[in-house]
């Protein structure tokens, strides 16, 4: 196959500031390696109601979890459509994350708002979705999937961090195939922000003007999670159950604690990678890439031994919308899109629900 594919990537993470959209291209070279690029995204931000009902839907009642899965179906829709418009050309699909309100595998469950049905329906078009759950059924964790993504599109690097709401690492040479979660990243650096009234610290530069706290740091870096072995996965109920209630008893020092758990995140990280790989090259994605202080950091925590490269502002807010939609391909193609080294699931899988597929596999025919 070598015709041009293009699909649409959606992408709703923990930060709650709104949905990404990525219209993707994708195409096979002549040596049989996977090329994509992003044709065109945007971040749709959220109205406060909707961010509002997302934020407090896992304390809600069942009716209003389908109310705001609904409202949630329909602002993605009218948000594709904007897309398409924009774009000009119809894709041959969309492939949606969803929005993750519970995962716990370890329960055996993991729920992601977002129905795909509905949303095919709303747009008149195929849509991959409910990425998670059979992954889940075969014993894995359901995540992190970007590096299913990751092994066939940035396979020039040793490594791929993502500093999302949580940070995550994959490495795509590595024999076995090797990602997992790390730690929490903006979700902590954000609540931090918060009690001086922004939403998220620009730069870093908050976190520059305060000094380490020895005993946050010490707290921090006790988490059990650190000790679990791959293939592991982090929830944001963990998140807000373990950490998070840490930072709260120094909510007097912002600064302080934007410093203190930049480090805390800079230490995890380069823990990680130099357990797996001590040198190489290392690709930065994700909002925490934009942190100069989290990236000086890691650098000294990784000792120089890493060339690190920041791709371009597009690729680095929009590569999880783009890797979506690169995982949405594969299964429309029937291909293998999630690895059981990196979820712990005891084979490799094809995983993604389609709904309209027959209108796509015409296209992939011919």
């Amino acid at each position: 196959m070598n015709q041009k594919l293009e699909i649409i990537g959606l992408m709703s993470g923990s930060s709650l500031d709104g949905l990404d959209v990525a219209y993707c291209e994708f195409q096979k070279n002549e040596t049989g390696f996977w090329q994509g690029k992003i044709v065109e995204a945007q971040t749709f931000p959220f109205s406060p109601e909707l961010e509002e009902s997302l934020r407090n839907l896992p304390h809600s009642t069942a009716i209003e979890f389908v109310e705001t899965d609904t409202k949630f179906i329909r602002f993605s829709a009218a948000c594709v459509k904007t897309m398409i418009e924009h774009v000009g050309n119809q894709p041959i699909a969309v492939s949606s994350h969803g929005h993750t309100i519970f995962h716990n595998p370890k329960a055996g469950y993991t729920t992601q708002i977002g129905n795909g049905g509905l949303l095919s329906g709303l747009c008149d078009i195929p849509v991959v979705s409910d990425f998670r759950t059979l992954d889940v059924g075969y014993g894995g964790q359901g995540a992190p999937l970007v590096p299913g993504a990751e092994r066939f599109l940035f396979s020039d690097f040793d490594a791929c961090l993502n500093l999302g709401g949580i940070a995550n690492v994959s490495f795509p040479k590595q024999i076995p195939f090797l990602g997992f979660d790390i730690s929490p990243c903006n979700q902590l650096l954000n609540q931090a922000a918060n009690w001086k009234g922004f939403s998220y610290d620009e730069g870093g530069k908050m976190a520059a003007k305060g000094t380490l706290i020895p005993e946050l740091l010490k707290e921090l870096n006790k988490a059990e999670f650190y000790q679990k072995k791959e293939p592991k996965s982090l929830g944001n109920e963990e998140v807000a159950l373990i950490w998070k209630p840490i930072l709260e008893n120094w909510n007097s020092q912002p600064e302080n604690v934007l410093h203190t758990t930049g480090i805390h995140i800079a230490i995890q990280i380069a823990k990680s990678i130099s357990t797996v790989k001590q040198n190489g090259s290392l690709l930065i994605s994700g909002g925490g890439a934009y942190n100069s202080f989290l990236i000086e950091k890691l650098k000294s925590e990784l000792s120089g031994n890493w060339a690190i490269k920041v791709p371009d502002s597009q690729m680095v807010s929009f590569k999880e919308a783009y890797c979506f939609a690169f995982l949405g391909l594969k299964r429309l193609l029937g291909e293998i899109n999630c690895f059981g080294e990196v979820t712990g699931a005891s084979s490799d899988l094809c995983i993604g629900a389609v709904y309209n597929g027959g209108l796509v596999s015409q296209i992939l025919k011919s």
